[in-house]
């Protein structure tokens, strides 16, 4: 028992040692055992971490170990291009800075892909390189370690945009992977001023963040704010680039997102050209642009490649489509209950004998009516995709019959909330047209408690709330609040293309002509 304990105290004291002669200054030790329990003692012993134990040169005069996740790297990468020469290729009895040149060499001339290499000297660093999916090789009487990017991530290929479909333009969306949405933005936008810093955020996810920007066009006030508030952010961990949005928000109440997600390169690559930061996050197939105005949830990126009347068209649609979203069931409750005078004779008639028997209020009856719809559509999206689309086609219309035969709503109120849900479906952006929805509860219940007055109530309080909000400093509602005509020309309507030669006003920027018109046609000027 006292030989046991004696032992324990003995194992004990010379881990504390180890851990003190270590930790005075984080260096990687020349003595291999004792970088091996710095690492032990300060990284979880789970059983996917491999410590791969050999010797350098073929005269095994040499002891080494590998040191890495087994589900995060590519075994034969690892096999072929980093054991096979060390083991095989380095030959002789070597001093200790031969060793280093060799080996240093040896992995050098290895064909191992982005950034190949690299040396360090720091035990914490070690631990983060591990960590963060990468092969760590330690060689007895070296005080320097090697970091082997030999990672092998699984993910999704490049497919076709999801939520933000278009009928024109590139059919590329962002992925899972950050090294693959960086490579979809450099294909776009060869430009040397393009810049991609990459941080971590999240003190034990450790996510990577790459805030993008082209460095003679963003305003630096701008970048220096988002990096002060990136930095403000100290919690575990971040897992979708929504939560950095959250954070980042100036005004985190509101119900209007302020930052502009998107899964598509192309339009990411638009916003840059004019001057705004992009924010993206290992993890997350979504980038986020800011700062943001309430006019670009609206557009899309199919508007420019089209000609200017069908791109003024579109966006024409979609500005009412908003607008009949939040109040076309507030409408419909406030001439029934309160206006029959503006509605047509016989319409009035026709609405009267179809409401006949239904035991509800009109404001109740939308209630019910906009609710089923909500919870059709929220199961429609969480079933699989063939079940969800057959219980929104097929449960929406045996539920709507079923509502009218039993004389729980009108026919008349079934078509409303059935046009309210198509109209909602035209705003380009999912997570502006969500508000929306939500904006169309509280309007109804303003019709039915002030009718005609309670709408125009409704919308004054939305445009004053859109006047007052800001995205990075900068008025979320311009350019129509504060005005810039300037602006005014790509807004609800999009002016020609030629016409475009100024980055807007709304955005900060450095440079304001984005056009050369020094190569006109010699014919036209005439």
């Amino acid at each position: 028992m006292w030989d046991k304990i004696k032992k324990f105290f003995k194992s004990e004291s010379k881990k504390i040692i180890n851990r003190l002669n270590l930790d005075s200054h984080k260096k990687i030790n020349e003595n291999l055992k004792l970088n091996l329990n710095y690492i032990k003692d300060n990284l979880a012993a789970s059983s996917d971490l491999v410590f791969r134990e050999f010797y350098i040169g073929a005269d095994k005069n040499l002891a080494a170990q590998l040191i890495f996740f087994d589900a995060l790297v590519k075994d034969e990468l690892l096999q072929g291009k980093v054991l096979k020469p060390l083991m095989l290729e380095i030959t002789g009895n070597l001093e200790q800075t031969e060793i280093k040149e060799q080996v240093n060499d040896t992995l050098t001339e290895l064909s191992i892909p982005i950034s190949g290499a690299d040396i360090i000297t720091s035990l914490e660093q070690v631990i983060t390189e591990i960590l963060g999916g990468k092969a760590i090789l330690l060689v007895d009487q070296v005080d320097k370690a090697f970091s082997l990017d030999v990672r092998d991530w699984q993910g999704r290929e490049i497919d076709k945009p999801g939520i933000e479909a278009s009928t024109r333009g590139p059919q590329e969306a962002f992925n899972e992977s950050l090294q693959t949405n960086i490579a979809l933005i450099r294909k776009r936008l060869q430009d040397n001023n393009l810049m991609i810093e990459i941080d971590n955020i999240g003190k034990r996810t450790n996510t990577e963040l790459a805030i993008t920007y082209i460095e003679d066009l963003a305003e630096p006030e701008l970048i220096d704010r988002i990096k002060y508030r990136l930095d403000n952010i100290d919690v575990d961990g971040i897992l979708e680039i929504g939560q950095i949005n959250q954070y980042l928000s100036d005004n985190w109440l509101t119900i209007f997102p302020l930052f502009q997600t998107t899964e598509r390169p192309d339009r990411v690559v638009g916003n840059l050209l004019e001057g705004r930061v992009v924010l993206m996050i290992d993890g997350s197939p979504f980038a986020s642009i800011m700062p943001t105005t309430f006019v670009q949830f609206y557009q899309s990126p199919e508007d420019y490649y089209d000609q200017f009347y069908i791109g003024t068209a579109l966006r024409i649609l979609r500005f009412a489509a908003a607008f009949l979203t939040i109040s076309l069931p507030a409408i419909y409750i406030s001439l029934v209950s309160f206006r029959h005078e503006l509605i047509p004779h016989e319409l009035a008639i026709s609405l009267a004998e179809v409401r006949e028997g239904v035991p509800f209020p009109s404001y109740l009856e939308a209630l019910i009516m906009e609710i089923s719809l909500e919870l059709l559509r929220e199961a429609g999206i969480r079933l699989p995709g063939p079940i969800g689309e057959t219980i929104g086609i097929v449960g929406g219309l045996i539920l709507g019959d079923a509502a009218v035969a039993a004389g729980l709503v009108s026919p008349p109120m079934v078509i409303i909330v059935a046009l309210t849900a198509i109209v909602s479906f035209l705003i380009p952006n999912y997570e502006a047209a969500v508000p929306l929805r939500l904006l169309r509860f509280p309007m109804m219940f303003l019709a039915a408690s002030f009718s005609t007055y309670g709408i125009m109530i409704g919308w004054l309080l939305i445009l004053i709330h859109l006047c007052s909000l800001e995205s990075f400093g900068q008025p979320y509602f311009a350019p129509f609040a504060p005005l810039k005509w300037s602006d005014l020309k790509d807004t609800i309507i999009r002016a020609p293309i030629r016409l475009l030669s100024k980055r807007p006003l709304s955005v900060p920027n450095q440079q304001q002509d984005r056009q050369d018109r020094k190569g006109e046609d010699p014919n036209e000027m005439e």
